[in-house]
């Protein structure tokens, strides 16, 4: 709950609308993840090509003496000739078939070398080359991937001529040994596609360039042709990896292998540190130490507790994060480096090709281009990696007794976390984060040493929203975060339900819901989780969340969740929050997952209703003190009526149970909730359509009937009305008033209708709200509405047809058609259009637009008598509540976060209030005889205003007239904003000022008992309706003059007019508590609640209610005692002979001396003791000068029509119709009259219809029958009293 703070601190005022409820728009997220995954292309194939002849320098090529030639890490010099070839064959294909873990599981099952998913072949002809793509490509089938690895090593140069400039590949003629060529066109159609190539030779980037323009030729051919083959996409699918570009040649250092772009993609940590030692054997003394360690690093690569294991995890993440930087849109990425696993390995092994091959001049070359990243920054921290474990070697060497370090050595990890952890600091929650450490996490994850700092972290960065998310699921993090699922630690759970909150919140992809759903003990986390006291309200909120997800518009995991006992859980979650001052977010999200649940799955829907959900919990939630929560049971509840069921007796009673629980909610104070209730209103007409049918008849039919005695009943209010106000004396003709009650209640539809027909109540409800003050509640229910009235001319006809069909003796003199009943009241008859009475405006229109258009019959919805579409009516509430987890969870909100700018404005801003509210106390209160007649500001209203008042701390004054609102700065006489304030259907009565502290809502009731409540209304461009309700119900019709009060501390609006109640809000919860009955007949003039402003005031004192009648009696109520007799002290009754209308009522703040002050339109004021029902003898709070207040003081001669208060100063201020203002003190000292206006021929003020005080200034403001606003401020003349 927002606040402020007093001046002590000790007490908090409610901050009203401030929930993310009432400021956001309800609406989902935009950012979720739905798109359909890419297809992943496996790789489960390989055909490598070496043509190395040993010992033949190939023609046109030159090398240098010595020269590189290891191949695969063998010197063939050293070795006789057929064994260096067939080292060199098992080499390959072992490296290879550790890139592929498919086809080393199918290796085993072909002892034939011809056979299998990899073929070697070494100096072959073009046949065995032809042969061994068909055998492979045959063996692993089409759609999946094929590596083609080509080692032209020995061969010519493909740029020679013979090869047809790049178009052919070199291979040796078997018999023979000469050279001879395999085109690329034909290894296309051999290999097809998808495929991956390998070019380890000179000029391999032209055999990259040729072989595109081929795949562009194959492409184009097939446009032009008939195209019945499919598309060739060897571009598209075909990858290549070139160890060098056109015109260059492989390097030739001896200290180097032969194969070395190779050995960059298939012993990637071996290459590194040959390549890492070349480069600082020189300026290092230490490194030739350590040149028996290169071959021979101690421990396993797989075993990260090992210094080989360390070093290969280390450049595992080197390369992994160097591939995330590649692709900004990170799309190549995953096609190149997560789809698939053995294309990823050869890729990130060409990312340290790309700067190995560098060094010696050489640029490797790839298809799709990837840029380079050889003098990335990252290649230092494997540098530094690389020192340390190398140093740690050396220095073993040198002292054999050296003890063994335990953990790593390196400390490229924690470097790495802790440059991700400041990222995250110094970044607002909002800012987008640099994730380039995201693929050094994934790493991370797999060591238990960093896993719960690395998951915190990961959870603080989903926490920034979706983009966050989208790139945690591009870098291809979440297989590994769904396996630490299965194998919990207590120590991270709560950071793994809000890494899967945040996932779910975003990504919608059946396959993600599937990640946890085909694993039992993943979904069983989630489901131990609800009711797991160890775990904080937010966190099995977040659970409730995830398990909503994972039942959200799917049957089958609805009943794979039902299998969980999913129903029995949540209720024990509901028993355990039943509480309202639980966690209301997880009543939210239980009820939320019951709904989607249960939502078009019959099984979870008599499941629930065996459990007794609805009448245990779902039903008592629509009376909780928080409207979310309240919409969420709405919701839950029309998802149940959504559900389509095998027709029975139990199922129906169960369903109007819930209708008539529903029509309680109709007028709730909440917009959100009326939308709810609609929404599921209409999924209960739409079950029950031709029972609803017959309810419209009938509810028309009795329209129809009394149209015309409501004319005359209209008119005998009118009469009434105008003898109550031209009535000077206190006296009222209650016969005449109960009679006309009588008469009205005989004659309202509601009486006339069947009370016990749940249907046509229903409809009564629907049409009520298609009368709300709030447009998108009106919208909805006209949908409804228009739904069952455009099929009633189906039924008119058809009633027709039966009463002739039976021939039925009454004639169409004597009685009155069904059909004629509803044309009268424009609604579509058997001969007459149809015209509603919402058509006439736009549904494009503001919430209070500027009436019909001439050609609103083109606005209305269409007509097809023919057809019949279905009723479809939503609003977005449950994806609002579900785009609520896409959110900051972890960090609090800037108004309320000490660290916040904004929570430091609020700091300032409170304290400057507070500061302003306390010199107000100490100096108003001494100026008891000061004038009020200095003019500062003056206007000339458009039309007659009803209400003026001050804004408490900006230089405004609000101004309010039958239809506007304006706002108007006094002190640099300028209009700030004016806006219509209040549907045009009824005129604007009373406005008061709420949060006036903080954030101030402007709260205007007009006089149909409907209120609107706006934000930011002093500002053209934020302005908006926090919310607009009725405040009596559909019982209140006539036009009444309506008076509001509100109390800051308890948030209770009090609203009431011509009526015999007083009707209590609590703001705040948006929920309406018992009325207050007035026990009497006489009409409410004036009411105001005791304010507490200071700690020392007493609490008691927040539930007074003080109210003035007609009749010149005061009433005080208090709040706390039981409805019936709420009436604790009368005052006036004494003198009703000689008061009359009780005009105004007021009451200090921080009433010490317990005295209320009445003012009477005869011109009397009366001070009262609280403690006694007579008045006062004195006052001795405010008597500087010792003076006696008086029991009663005449300020006016009659006709006294408004007086003002004000609420330190002790002065007040009296307008009549003798066009005058005059200023007393409660002493009875007249300070000054106010009756001309200053300026040039001034003129004199008109009859004073509103005044009021600044709560903390000495300034009054007047609205007069002239239309005339003034601002009036301390006279600087001498004073002048009158003792």
């Amino acid at each position: 709950m927002d606040g402020l703070y007093d001046d002590d601190g000790e007490h908090r005022i409610r901050v009203l609308f401030n929930d993310p409820v009432h400021k956001e728009e309800i609406v989902g997220n935009k950012n979720t993840i739905t798109a359909i995954e890419e297809t992943k292309v496996r790789t489960n194939g390989a055909v490598i090509i070496i043509i190395s002849m040993i010992g033949i320098i190939p023609p046109e090529k030159q090398r240098i003496t010595p020269c590189a030639v290891k191949e695969t890490w063998v010197d063939p010099t050293q070795l006789d000739l057929t064994k260096a070839k067939t080292r060199i064959k098992e080499n390959l294909k072992r490296q290879f078939t550790s890139i592929l873990p498919q086809a080393q599981k199918k290796i085993s099952r072909y002892n034939d070398r011809d056979r299998g998913p990899i073929r070697v072949e070494m100096d072959c002809a073009p046949n065995k080359v032809y042969s061994a793509c068909d055998q492979v490509r045959k063996h692993v089938g089409k759609g999946y991937r094929v590596i083609f690895y080509y080692n032209g090593h020995g061969a010519m140069s493909c740029s020679h001529p013979s090869s047809e400039n790049g178009k052919c590949i070199w291979v040796v003629n078997g018999t023979i040994m000469h050279y001879t060529v395999v085109p690329l066109a034909t290894l296309m159609e051999k290999l097809e596609a998808p495929a991956l190539y390998i070019w380890d030779c000179d000029n391999a980037g032209l055999i990259v360039q040729r072989f595109n323009e081929l795949a562009r030729e194959k492409k184009e051919a097939w446009k032009s042709s008939c195209r019945d083959a499919p598309e060739p996409r060897f571009e598209e699918e075909c990858l290549h990896l070139a160890a060098c570009n056109k015109n260059q040649t492989l390097p030739q250092n001896p200290e180097i292998p032969a194969d070395l772009y190779t050995s960059c993609l298939t012993s990637t940590v071996k290459t590194a540190l040959h390549y890492w030692f070349h480069q600082q054997k020189i300026t290092n003394i230490h490194i030739i130490d350590c040149i028996e360690y290169l071959d021979n690093i101690p421990g396993k690569y797989s075993a990260r507790s090992t210094m080989a294991g360390e070093l290969d995890w280390v450049l595992t993440a080197v390369l992994d994060t160097l591939a995330w930087q590649i692709e900004p849109d990170y799309a190549r990425f995953k096609e190149l480096f997560r789809n698939c696993k053995p294309v990823g390995l050869l890729f990130r092994g060409h990312i340290l090709a790309d700067r190995v091959m560098r060094a010696y001049n050489v640029t490797p070359v790839t298809h799709p281009h990837l840029p380079s990243l050889a003098g990335h920054p990252l290649w230092r921290s494997w540098d530094l990696a690389l020192d340390s474990i190398m140093t740690e070697l050396s220095l073993r060497k040198i002292r054999p007794t050296r003890p063994a370090l335990h953990g790593q050595i390196s400390t490229f990890f924690f470097d790495q976390l802790t440059e991700f952890k400041v990222n995250l600091t110094q970044y607002g929650k909002y800012d987008k984060v640099d994730s380039r450490q995201l693929p050094v996490l994934l790493q991370m994850l797999m060591s238990a040493q960093y896993r719960e700092e690395t998951l915190e972290l990961v959870g603080k960065f989903l926490d920034r929203g979706p983009y966050a998310v989208q790139k945690f699921l591009d870098v291809g993090i979440l297989p590994y975060i769904r396996q630490l699922l299965t194998t919990p630690s207590r120590d991270y759970k709560y950071i793994m339900v809000l890494i899967w909150a945040k996932i779910l919140a975003t990504d919608r992809r059946h396959s993600t819901a599937d990640v946890v759903l085909n694993q039992p003990e993943c979904r069983r986390f989630f489901v131990n989780m609800l009711n797991d006291p160890d775990m904080r309200s937010q966190t099995r909120a977040m659970s409730c969340f995830c398990l909503s997800i994972l039942a959200k518009n799917s049957q089958k995991n609805q009943e794979i969740l039902l299998g969980e006992n999913l129903i029995k859980e949540l209720d024990d979650c509901l028993i355990d929050m039943s509480s309202p001052n639980k966690s209301s977010k997880l009543q939210n999200c239980a009820v939320l997952c019951l709904a989607n649940l249960w939502d078009r799955n019959e099984k979870a829907l008599w499941a629930s209703v065996r459990a007794n959900t609805i009448d245990t919990h779902i039903i008592k939630l629509l009376d909780h003190p928080h409207p979310e929560t309240r919409t969420s049971a709405v919701y839950a509840l029309g998802t149940f009526l959504n559900t389509r069921r095998k027709e029975s007796d139990h199922g129906e009673s169960i369903e109007h149970k819930i209708a008539c629980n529903l029509l309680k909610s109709c007028g709730d104070g909440s917009s959100l909730v009326r939308k709810e209730v609609v929404v599921a209103l209409s999924r209960y007409v739409q079950q029950y359509e031709q029972r609803f049918l017959s309810a419209a008849l009938t509810y028309t039919d009795d329209l129809a009937a009394k149209a015309m005695q409501r004319v005359s009943i209209c008119e005998d209010e009118e009469s009434l009305s105008n003898s109550v106000i031209s009535s000077s004396s206190p006296s009222f003709d209650s016969s005449r008033s109960k009679k006309l009650s009588m008469k009205s209640s005989l004659l309202s539809p509601q009486s006339r209708l069947t009370s016990g027909n749940k249907f046509v109540e229903t409809w009564k409800c629907l049409k009520g709200l298609e009368r709300d003050p709030h447009q998108e509640v009106r919208n909805l229910s006209a949908k409804v509405v228009f739904y069952i009235e455009k099929k009633i001319p189906k039924i008119n006809n058809s009633r027709k047809s039966s009463e002739t069909a039976i021939g039925s003796d009454s004639s169409p003199e004597s009685r009155s058609s069904p059909g004629s009943n509803i044309s009268n009241l424009g609604v579509m008859g058997p001969t007459s259009p149809i015209v509603y009475h919402y058509s006439q405006y736009s549904s494009k229109r503001t919430i209070f637009g500027k009436g019909p258009k001439e050609d609103y019959e083109e606005e209305r919805p269409p007509t097809h008598p023919e057809e019949s579409p279905a009723l479809i009516v939503s609003t977005e509430f449950s994806d609002w509540c579900e785009a609520s987890f896409a959110k900051p969870l972890l960090s609090r909100d800037q108004e309320l976060d000490p660290n916040s700018e904004l929570f430091a404005l609020n700091q300032i801003r409170d304290r400057k209030h507070a500061e302003k509210k306390r010199k107000a106390r100490a100096e108003l209160e001494k100026r008891g005889h000061e004038r009020i007649e200095a003019q500062i500001f003056g206007i000339k209203h458009n039309c007659r205003p009803h209400r003026v008042n001050f804004h408490p701390f900006d230089p405004y004054i609000y101004v309010v007239d039958d239809t506007y609102c304006s706002i108007l700065d006094f002190g640099c006489s300028r209009t700030v904003h004016k806006f219509e304030c209040c549907d045009r259907r009824g005129k604007a009565r009373d406005a008061i000022l709420l949060n006036p502290h903080k954030k101030p809502l402007l709260c205007v009731v007009n006089n149909e008992a409907e209120i609107f409540i706006w934000r930011s209304f002093e500002d053209p461009q934020t302005f908006s309706l926090a919310s607009a309700f009725k405040a009596f119900g559909e019982g209140v019709v006539k036009k009444i003059p309506m008076i509001l009060t509100y109390g800051e501390f308890t948030s209770n609006l009090f609203v009431t007019g011509q009526v015999k109640r007083i009707v209590r809000w609590n703001v705040f919860k948006e929920t309406r508590y018992p009325d207050i009955q007035t026990m009497t007949e006489m009409p409410l003039t004036s009411m105001t609640v005791f304010d507490r402003t200071t700690p020392d005031a007493s609490d008691q004192q927040e539930n007074l209610l003080l109210a003035g009648f007609y009749d010149g009696v005061c009433k005080l109520f208090d709040l706390r005692i039981p409805t019936h007799s709420q009436i604790v002290q009368r005052f006036g009754e004494t003198v009703r002979s000689k008061s009359t209308a009780v005009v105004n009522v007021h009451i200090k703040p921080n009433n010490d001396n317990k005295i209320i002050y009445t003012a009477h339109s005869s011109g009397d004021m009366c001070f009262w003791d609280l403690r006694k029902s007579k008045c006062a003898a004195g006052i001795d709070r405010y008597q500087p000068l010792a003076h006696e207040a008086p029991k009663t003081l005449s300020v006016v001669s009659n006709n006294l029509k408004t007086v003002a208060f004000h609420n330190y100063a002790p002065v007040m201020a009296c307008g009549s119709h003798d066009q005058g203002i005059r200023i007393w003190n409660i002493w009875g000292d007249k300070l000054n009259d106010i009756k001309f206006h200053e300026g040039f021929m001034g003129q004199k003020v008109g009859p004073s219809i509103s005044l009021a005080f600044h709560p903390f200034d000495y300034k009054l403001v007047s609205a007069g029958l002239d239309n005339c606003v003034t601002v009036y401020g301390k006279s600087t003349q001498p004073q002048s009293l009158r003792y």
